[in-house]
């Protein structure tokens, strides 16, 4: 989410509801490398996949200038060119110097690994937090996995509260989200998880997983972090809860992970364990 008054009222709806309550990788390509052969059939390719149990590729979009340092996007595959994972690398010394402006960033996905229905991740700073109130108002970062295009995404108009955009099919998002009123601009509309911590009592928000939408289509799968979790320096993975359906053909994920790596000094941010899904 961005720093802009679209959530405004979220609270008061909430409560309407009436308590409705990485495996490393065994080798890497840089963004011209060529993604695993298509997969090959009879005995020796049988052969073959056991030869090649346990192999996995990770291949890295553009480094992408970030603060102090550099990050880029990357998709992890099998031994089958299937992909597993897709996430973000950032250098640690970029993330926890980004200062007191909302800064945003872009990743291109690799070239030559497609995974739908991924189209370019955004990275978003807001040191101020944003809407609603009490909630979200912490230093964290968004990361926006969209699966629209950057023209498209920047199409998208303002919205202001209370009206609502039309809203995804109960189908296409798991239960117990809710979207907020409003459209933030060149993003769309959120609809957040109300049994995360922050709308429990007693609760804040130190990470949690939000839909975006736009006039009724699924167009971004969000993690949201704060600085302060980040600087734990902890690696963890986190169940995603499953809508019913899916809008778009394309690999999905059922966990997140907010990684840390001492070694190479970044972190790690990916979506996990994609799944196929058909339309419908």
């Amino acid at each position: 989410m961005k720093h802009l008054p679209y959530f405004a009222g979220m609270l008061t709806r909430l409560a309407l509801l009436g308590g409705a309550a990485c495996v490393a990788p065994a080798c890497s390509h840089q963004d011209d490398a060529a993604p695993a052969a298509p997969r090959a059939t009879g005995p020796a390719a049988a052969a073959a996949d056991l030869a090649k149990a346990g192999k996995t590729e990770t291949y890295y979009g553009p480094v992408v200038p970030l603060g102090q340092g550099v990050g880029r996007a990357w998709v992890l595959v099998n031994a089958a060119g299937t992909p597993t994972s897709i996430g973000v690398d950032v250098a640690v010394k970029s993330v926890l110097n980004q200062g007191s402006h909302p800064t945003e960033y872009t990743f291109q996905l690799p070239r030559k690994v497609a995974v739908a229905p991924f189209d370019h991740i955004d990275f978003g700073w807001n040191p101020d937090g944003h809407e609603p109130a009490g909630v979200y108002t912490l230093p964290h970062f968004d990361l926006h996995f969209y699966f629209i295009t950057p023209a498209f995404q920047a199409s998208i108009p303002p919205l202001a509260p209370p009206a609502f955009d039309i809203s995804p099919a109960l189908v296409y998002l798991p239960a117990a989200y809710f979207m907020g009123p409003g459209l933030v601009p060149g993003m769309g509309a959120h609809s957040v998880d109300v049994l995360s911590a922050e709308f429990q009592p007693g609760g804040t928000f130190s990470h949690t997983f939000i839909y975006g939408s736009y006039r009724g289509n699924i167009t971004f799968l969000e993690p949201m972090f704060t600085l302060a979790y980040l600087g734990r320096q902890r690696t963890e993975t986190f169940p995603i809860r499953q809508p019913q359906a899916f809008q778009r053909a394309g690999y999905y994920p059922t966990s997140y992970t907010i990684g840390y790596d001492a070694k190479a000094q970044h972190y790690r941010i990916s979506l996990d364990n994609l799944t196929y899904h058909s339309a419908g």
